[in-house]
């Protein structure tokens, strides 16, 4: 995929956000409020890449990022402008059983995919002293020299029935799309080096849900999955974790020295319905799974991060309730931030989250559900409420990476879904389709940062 330059327009914007001076385990937390300024980047119009024939015929561009990590040019340095993102698996929609023809018969879960062979990569965004900011690098990634794309994957085990179909050039009738080998829904990423100080990168995804290594260029190396495993050099993942919901697999990860996290997108569904996994003693908190890879050891954890009370309305479904991200603080494996959120309530709070002494380490059974198991989860501080902040301005819902670039200043991706809302919605093509990143910089520090 060949490289090009794109510009952002960026706006200032003075913001209240919602601070917090103290808390206790069930996240409910006292609050000061604090005065920050946001800078909001808007990156216009990125690379067509197709035609949608369903629901109507429109064009659209890439995008759909995910993830955010600062350069390092070597290690242990840190650039001030320059981050990385992911995208992930492409233009998809919904097909519904009632929409089902004699040709083609849909389930629950079926999703058309207009650019099956769409390759995702990796982007470096640069933030320049004047308000724009730039992709100066694009990375198409690969696996064993084989261009990787969005569809679901063909292996029976790191799958849970999510099945695709395209129209074909020249057609117009649905038609199924085979499993792929190389199939990723990639939803974070994190740049280091190896043990021979050489540039890597971590992804996670969701269809595994899988943590990925890859080399410099792209090119993935080894893949962590639930068992059995397809490949000799792939480690297994806890087995519990197959029991995500459709489409909530891995959605953050972070590298803080020798360990990688990852975080689990919305609880597990036990049930093999909505309910997931809660926070035991109480039914209405969500817990979140969050995996801890230890990269020179291959030993793997397991940890429960509640989900804040206020993000969860009555009724709401588990799978709506969401986290966005993950970010180190430090090189410890210890502590490390969240970012979560809610699309009910346009819920965006930034957690900073410790493990201790005293934080259970999860087996691997699905029997966390409210009351059955005790454990203690993950030691945390609600930092700030960015929701109220950003609610006047037009920002897409899902927020989908941050990074730390000092203790007072935070950096937040949007996903903005290839702009397919205004496209259903009727709107005209093409339409001027906007990736947004954030920079929000609070007048105190908020924690303290590597």
């Amino acid at each position: 995929m060949t490289n090009r330059i794109h510009r952002f327009q960026s706006l200032p914007l003075l913001v209240l956000i919602a601070g917090c001076v103290s808390s206790s385990e069930n996240n409910k937390p006292e609050r000061e409020t604090q005065a920050a300024e946001a800078q909001v980047y808007r990156f216009k119009n990125l690379n067509p890449v197709g035609i949608s024939r369903f629901p109507r015929e429109f064009a659209y561009s890439e995008g759909g990022w995910s993830g955010a990590s600062r350069v390092q040019p070597s290690p242990g340095s840190y650039s001030r402008d320059e981050f990385w993102t992911i995208n992930d698996r492409g233009l998809n929609l919904y097909l519904e059983p009632k929409d089902s023809t004699k040709e083609a018969q849909f389930k629950a879960g079926d999703r058309y995919f207009p650019l099956p062979d769409h390759q995702q990569s990796i982007f470096k965004i640069k933030l320049n002293a004047s308000g724009q900011g730039v992709v100066v690098e694009r990375l198409g990634i690969r696996e064993n020299g084989i261009p990787v794309n969005g569809l679901p994957s063909a292996l029976a085990n790191l799958s849970t029935g999510e099945r695709g179909w395209e129209i074909k050039p020249g057609k117009n009738v649905f038609s199924p799309l085979p499993g792929s080998l190389q199939g990723y829904d990639f939803e974070g990423i994190a740049q280091t080096f190896d043990e021979n100080n050489q540039r890597e990168f971590w992804f996670v995804e969701e269809y595994g849900p899988s943590i990925l290594k890859a080399g410099s260029s792209g090119n993935i190396l080894k893949r962590w999955s639930p068992a059995p495993n397809f490949k000799p050099q792939s480690p297994s993942l806890p087995w519990a974790l197959r029991h995500r919901a459709d489409n909530r697999g891995f959605e953050g990860v972070a590298v803080s020295g020798q360990f990688i996290f990852a975080a689990m997108q919305s609880p597990l569904s036990a049930d093999g319905g909505a309910s997931g996994e809660k926070g035991h003693g109480n039914p209405d908190t969500p817990l979140h799974r969050i995996i801890r890879l230890n990269k020179k050891t291959g030993w793997i954890e397991q940890f429960a991060y509640n989900h804040t009370n206020e993000s969860v309305e009555s009724g709401s479904k588990h799978k709506d309730v969401k986290i966005g991200d993950l970010a180190p603080l430090d090189d410890t494996g210890q502590r490390f931030l969240i970012l979560e959120h809610s699309d009910k309530r346009k819920h965006m709070v930034l957690i900073e989250a410790k493990i201790t002494d005293k934080t259970t380490r999860l087996n691997d059974t699905v029997a966390y559900e409210a009351g059955k198991t005790p454990y203690t989860g993950l030691e945390t501080r609600v930092i700030a409420n960015l929701a109220p902040a950003l609610r006047g301005y037009s920002l897409p819902e899902k927020a989908e990476g941050i990074s730390v670039l000092n203790e007072k200043t935070l950096l937040i991706v949007f996903d903005n879904d290839h702009c397919i809302d205004p496209l259903l919605a009727g709107a005209s093509a093409p339409i001027e389709c906007e990736n947004l990143a954030v920079t929000v910089t609070f007048p105190e520090p908020l924690f303290a940062a590597k």
